[in-house]
């Protein structure tokens, strides 16, 4: 049966607008009359400024169709248009851009072929989502940990459509797991699966590593980059990630949630009341309350009348009915603006002091975005690769600040970089 799906702000990422966290660079999208061109900022290694090059920090991507959503991974982003066609570009090492090609890097805007019209799309960290506009999610990337959802750990280059029990809804897609929601409310996920089903408890690890329960937290990834695989399989073989299938599961504590983003290791739960449940990696504090140990989904505590929430690798966010942005995690850029600049983590959520009313929020590789409601960007957090322009080149800054992009309506966040149009 054919349906209508408005276009959802999904972080990750991420209503409107959105704004993707890549690791390393930005993308800004602005509507002009039947395209949408896309400003995109940072660092381009690997195509990630789709400017037909790997060099430069800024440039203009010109999409021929008026898009509807942006979705970036670590180091690809994907563009929806109004058509229901997807284009995308960046690192493809493992498919995850889906054209077909063995290509490591695409470096322009390509068409995806052999998809329906899509309604939504979401992008993790190597590998990317579709749902199409009869409720079918379509897989394509890297499969290291079944985040593709097919039964096994083959990376596939084009999109290919799996199997849940009825119809999607939405669908996020995170560092090595993914998820749906379904018309029924149900929530599904898959990936985060290690080589070996080799589980320990807390109790177990100790005994093996000889730390505290939040040592062992530290442990897991306290100096990783995203991109380390052995550093995220030490977090799956202990059993600290959101979902541990091969294949779709249901996440029955999940049920009901009007909108779900995926960070790292963790999925942060918008509820219908307002409220907060998080599931997943608490190494830093990002599932919002003071435990280091790994439980079913809670609700986070202090958080109401929340609107909009955001993941990333190792920090959390969550914007109020108020304009009040709150935030935890890791601190150790300054992306909570509380200048502690450790990775010790804040494991309560705390208000962001120094903005003004916020309308939509994004959490980047350590860094964030507010947008206001006079259509600014502000910025917090790491900005070495001029991921945020107009603000200064630098590691760490923890005050909030004023960005050279103006006059945006809608952001979104995603796991490593900015997207807004």
């Amino acid at each position: 049966m054919s349906r209508r799906i408005s276009p959802l702000t999904v972080l990750f990422g991420i209503v409107a607008i959105v704004v993707v966290a890549g690791v390393i660079y930005s993308l800004l999208p602005a509507r002009v009359a039947g395209e949408t061109v896309i400003k995109g900022n940072g660092k381009n290694a690997l195509g990630q400024l789709a400017n037909y090059s790997t060099g430069g920090t800024s440039s203009m991507i010109d999409i021929p169709e008026k898009v509807s959503q942006v979705a970036a991974g670590f180091d690809h982003s994907l563009a929806l248009t109004e058509n229901g066609t997807v284009y995308a570009w960046g690192d493809n090492t493992y498919g995850q851009v889906g054209i077909g090609s063995a290509k490591g890097i695409v470096s322009g805007p390509q068409k995806i072929e052999g998809l329906p019209p899509i309604a939504e799309i979401g992008a993790g960290f190597r590998h990317s989502l579709a749902l199409d506009r009869e409720g079918r999610v379509w897989v394509w990337g890297n499969n290291i940990a079944g985040q593709l959802g097919t039964g096994d750990r083959v990376d596939l280059r084009k999109p290919t459509k799996i199997g849940l029990p009825g119809q999607a809804f939405s669908i996020a897609a995170g560092h090595r797991f993914s998820l749906a929601t379904l018309d029924n409310g149900k929530v599904y996920g898959w990936g985060a699966k290690c080589e070996k089903d080799t589980k320990r408890s807390f109790a177990e690890l100790m005994r093996l590593i000889g730390q505290s329960a939040t040592g062992i937290s530290y442990y897991v990834d306290a100096n990783a980059d995203p991109s380390s695989s052995d550093t995220q399989e030490i977090c799956e073989f202990q059993g600290f990630v959101a979902v541990s299938s091969l294949t779709p599961i249901e996440i029955p504590e999940l049920a009901g949630s009007t909108q779900i983003v995926a960070g790292f290791g963790h999925v942060l739960a918008l509820q219908a009341d307002g409220t907060v449940k998080s599931k997943g990696c608490n190494a830093y504090g990002q599932l919002g309350y003071p435990t280091a140990d790994i439980v079913p989904a809670e609700t986070i505590p202090g958080l109401k009348g929340i609107v909009a929430i955001a993941a990333s690798t190792r920090h959390s966010m969550a914007l109020d009915r108020d304009g009040k942005v709150w935030a935890w995690g890791a601190d150790n850029t300054g992306q909570l603006g509380k200048n502690l600049g450790n990775l010790e983590g804040v494991f309560e959520p705390e208000a962001v002091a120094g903005l003004p009313k916020i309308t939509s929020i994004a959490a980047g590789h350590d860094f964030s975005l507010g947008l206001d409601e006079e259509g600014r960007v502000w910025a917090w957090g790491a900005n070495k690769n001029e991921q945020t322009p107009g603000i200064e080149t630098t590691a760490y800054n923890s005050t909030p600040k004023l960005t050279s992009l103006s006059n945006e309506t809608h952001i979104a966040a995603g796991g490593a970089f900015t997207l807004a149009y």
